[in-house]
């Protein structure tokens, strides 16, 4: 059985809550490559808004989330979702980081993700060390 992280859950929701906001744009029936292109379509022209147009097009979205009664659950799911960080390192790199941490890194790469997860998941446990003066 796979076993998920905290933050893959909250990444996970945070797609599904994506998925139910191009539902709730009535393109949820639409092949991929087309919805892949108004979606890019969109984030070209949302890159020119005033700021004035952007809280017409907020208000938009705001008055169809109201409708649904889903706007808190979004908002929610966005918040979340923008204290996760993607981060792609070398193996090398991940080797460096535990060791760094005090861990031993192992052989095999495919367990590198593990370990160093493990270890953050300790460090975040443990108690705060007091500074001495």
């Amino acid at each position: 059985m796979s076993e998920h992280t905290r933050e893959q859950g909250v990444r996970v929701h945070h797609l599904a809550n994506l998925g139910g906001l191009v539902a709730l744009a009535g393109l949820d029936r639409e092949p991929p490559d087309f919805l892949l292109g108004v979606l890019l379509s969109a984030a070209r022209e949302a890159a020119t808004l005033t700021a004035g147009e952007r809280s017409q097009v907020a208000w938009l979205g705001r008055k169809k989330l109201d409708e649904r009664a889903t706007s808190k659950r979004a908002w929610r799911s966005w918040t979340r979702a923008r204290e996760l960080h993607s981060l792609l390192l070398s193996s090398g790199q991940m080797r460096r980081l535990i060791a760094a941490m005090g861990g031993s890194a192992p052989e095999n790469p495919d367990r590198l993700s593990a370990v160093l997860t493990h270890l953050l998941k300790e460090e975040a446990n443990a108690p705060a060390e007091v500074p001495q003066r």
